[in-house]
């Protein structure tokens, strides 16, 4: 990337401010390129994330209503999580999220996308998959903060309400269905060839 070879900001100084389990603060104070001084710039530090677009043997998109507490209500989600630091991979973390919070296994995984949620403020990367052909065949396994229920919807409507409603509202996961939808057009995959009818 062209970008990796552009002189970044000096970091002077750093401190943090919060280090906690789920929320770490830093502040730092910068030197730009140009000479500027930045005094005061927070960051905060995340695992990297992870989503999945999941559609099952059936050609059901199963996917999560959420109770979010900042907007203070359930929003239809996509399965997603934070790597945890005994996960070999990307690969691996959401293959942990497919089991816990769907019971989800089998089938097909692809990783489809690679964002960044806000990299002005964030450290981290989102890792975008596609899981297809498996089902539900274990129990629901959940945090004590995770309050949620499965609902599978034929993966040709999905698209459908989403074109007409924005049925998705979680940022993240309106970029990984479009990774995904993406790839499904593009992918010689045989597992993937009958979603190209609701895709194109």
């Amino acid at each position: 990337m062209a970008g990796n070879n552009l002189q970044r900001w000096t970091i002077d100084t750093s401190e943090y401010l919060i280090e906690d389990k789920h929320l770490t603060l830093r502040v730092d104070s910068c030197t730009t390129p140009g000479g500027g001084h930045v005094d005061k710039y927070f960051v905060l530090e995340y695992n990297d994330w992870v989503n999945c677009l999941v559609i099952d043997a059936e050609n059901n998109a199963i996917v999560l209503r959420h109770y979010r507490h900042g907007a203070q209500t359930y929003l239809m989600e996509l399965v997603s999580g934070s790597m945890e630091p005994e996960d070999a991979s990307p690969e691996a973390g959401i293959r942990r999220e497919l089991e816990e919070e769907l019971g989800y296994t089998g089938g097909e995984l692809f990783q489809v996308g690679i964002s960044y949620p806000n990299p002005a403020s964030q450290t981290n990367k989102v890792y975008s998959f596609l899981a297809v052909g498996g089902n539900l065949t274990k129990h629901q396994n959940l945090e004590p903060g995770e309050s949620l229920l499965i609902e599978k919807i034929p993966f040709g409507k999905l698209l459908e309400d989403f074109s007409s409603s924005n049925t998705l509202h979680q940022s993240l996961h309106i970029a990984t269905l479009f990774f995904a939808i993406a790839f499904i057009n593009r992918s010689p995959a045989a597992s993937v060839q009958h979603l190209k009818q609701h895709t194109e």
